[in-house]
């Protein structure tokens, strides 16, 4: 497992890389081949950012989070890594092999409130369709804004392939390109 520190503005101290180098060796109990974790920290307004981003051959975790104290931000950022893991984890062992397209939506509505199988696997209780043409990403980012929503689904004229643009939270937009392998 490669561990990259990236420092926005300045470098990253030695104490955070002692600190953090430790913790970031547990991440394999939850998934084994972890080929890199990406740290990045940026400090704006006595407020510390820490990214954490750890790529393994089929999937990408990510957590950011930003407090006063550097270490603490740390910590809440693999705090939630390490969450995703672990529900990563326990829907691959309890993987139904069930198509998302049988699921029932009426399925959700049948258990009680705050049952444990609601937390364990997500139950899909609606369903959309929606006709598109192609269009561009510009053109998708105006459809977006019009209709209100956080991301919109658009096939990209130039690739002839689906796409999604999506409002970032630090400003502006962001577009998502698939690739299939």
């Amino acid at each position: 497992m490669r561990v990259d520190f990236i420092a926005k503005h300045g470098s990253v101290p030695q104490y955070f890389r002692a600190h953090a180098e430790p913790r970031l060796e547990g991440l394999s109990q939850y998934v084994r081949k972890i080929q890199e974790v990406r740290i990045s920290l940026l400090e704006q307004r006595g407020r510390f950012t820490v990214e954490i981003t750890v790529n393994t051959p089929r999937n990408i975790f990510r957590s950011e989070k930003r407090v006063g104290d550097l270490l603490e931000a740390f910590d809440e950022a693999l705090d939630a890594i390490e969450k995703q893991m672990r529900r990563h984890k326990s829907r691959i062992r309890d993987h139904a092999k069930t198509s998302v397209r049988r699921l029932e939506p009426a399925a959700a509505e049948t258990e009680p409130a705050g049952h444990a199988a609601d937390q364990e696997r997500p139950v899909i209780v609606r369903t959309k369709r929606h006709r598109t043409k192609p269009m561009t990403a510009e053109e998708a980012a105006q459809q977006l804004e019009m209709v209100g929503h956080d991301f919109f689904l658009f096939i990209d004229s130039a690739t002839n392939e689906p796409a999604v643009v999506y409002r970032r939270t630090a400003g502006g937009y962001g577009l998502i390109e698939l690739e299939v392998g």
